[in-house]
């Protein structure tokens, strides 16, 4: 081989390493996707309907981003009003922010309270740091520590199931509750 020859192929080989040694990282993987929003919406207002025609649940928050590939929305200050079967209200639910997947469940996080809004309700306030709402099984559910209050009681414990059609709210752990006489 000549000269020429070698340099050729030296410099082929030392082109080869550099472009190994000086390309670019590879882009994420593809499960690894940055979702941009569908759509944004400030003052956001909505509320749903029964077949029926009655109100069935109600959506207010500050500050909303849905991103469709997800069917989910990330809300800031959310507030959500649950109505009885019969439309009249039954709950309503805030937190500093909220997570809600379209026709299946919402979570709310950082002082949420919830106030009964019947005037037989069993629970006038609950304040808790998470709340999930169980749409499908009409359920709210926590892990966190509770506080319950009414005129007649107050409560506090770790963990809550609520039963929205029954009314009931249980605490699930480490339940103390003081009673007041009328």
């Amino acid at each position: 081989m000549s000269r020429q020859s070698w340099l050729f192929a030296a410099l082929f080989l030392f082109a080869l390493v550099s472009w190994q040694w000086f390309r670019p990282a590879p882009d994420s993987p593809a499960s690894e996707q940055d979702y941009q929003p569908d759509f944004i919406a400030r003052q956001l207002t909505s509320l749903q309907y029964n077949q029926l025609g009655l109100p069935y649940r109600g959506l207010d928050a500050d500050y909303a981003e849905y991103y469709d590939p997800l069917s989910m929305t990330l809300m800031e200050k959310p507030v959500i009003l649950l109505y009885s079967p019969d439309g009249q209200p039954q709950w309503r639910l805030q937190g500093d922010e909220g997570i809600i997947n379209t026709d299946d469940n919402a979570v709310m996080v950082g002082s949420v309270i919830g106030r009964g809004l019947q005037p037989d309700a069993l629970v006038e306030t609950l304040t808790t740091e998470y709340l999930e709402l169980d749409f499908i099984n009409n359920q709210l559910r926590s892990n966190r520590d509770v506080q319950l209050s009414s005129p007649h009681y107050q409560a506090q414990g770790q963990g809550l199931l609520g039963k929205l059609e029954q009314q009931t709210v249980e605490l699930l752990h480490e339940t103390r509750a003081t009673y007041f006489n009328p």
